[in-house]
């Protein structure tokens, strides 16, 4: 258990290198995008919480893919940047993980992110906040160990789930698009919000 666990440790923060080897860290493109200001910046509203690794064993050797990383964190920063909760944060990932597995949808997780339409806060130039690429690269892992077999990995979003709406402070998850039946958060959450 503790030489899988160093293993998970020691592959996210080897994606997290290669992020921050491959980035432009400049921050180009986001500072000309509008800000909204009465919800307040990213960095007064959310305050960093540690990413939990699943508890129970993950798949051996995996690594999640890099660029899925960063759409995904830039997705997060898009959409779920001001949430003051991870919880939240990551079901924003797990959405476009249910899509990937509905055949409604593509079957990529660039392709679920990148399709036209579909998700208004992501934009490519954002930047990639090193905790929302730990976040992805965490979900994308516990995703992966779902997809073994494993159980209660800390799915924060059941898989009928694949649309959202903001109302500038939150995000409220349907299983149908316009749907006013939202998710109640009833799933257990592995992280500290």
């Amino acid at each position: 258990m503790l030489r899988r666990r160093v293993a998970l440790t020691v592959a996210l923060l080897t994606v997290a290198a290669l992020l921050a080897a491959l980035m432009p860290w400049s921050g180009s493109g986001a500072a000309d995008k509008p800000k909204d200001t009465t919800a307040g910046t990213l960095e007064e509203v959310h305050q960093p919480t540690a990413v939990l690794l699943p508890s129970s064993g993950t798949v051996a050797g995996y690594v999640p893919n890099a660029a899925e990383v960063e759409a995904l964190a830039k997705l997060i920063y898009g959409e779920a940047g001001i949430v003051p909760s991870t919880t939240e944060q990551a079901a924003v990932v797990w959405c476009v993980l249910n899509r990937v597995d509905d055949p409604r949808f593509p079957d990529t997780v660039l392709e679920v992110i990148e399709a036209p339409y579909q998700f208004s806060g992501y934009d490519p130039e954002y930047p990639v906040k090193e905790e929302f690429a730990l976040l992805a690269a965490d979900v994308l892992t516990r995703y992966r160990a779902e997809r073994d077999g494993e159980e209660n990995v800390g799915r924060v979003l059941p898989a009928e789930y694949c649309f959202f709406t903001g109302d500038g402070r939150r995000n409220h998850f349907t299983m149908e698009w316009k749907s006013t039946d939202c998710f109640g958060w009833t799933l257990e959450s592995p992280y500290t919000d």
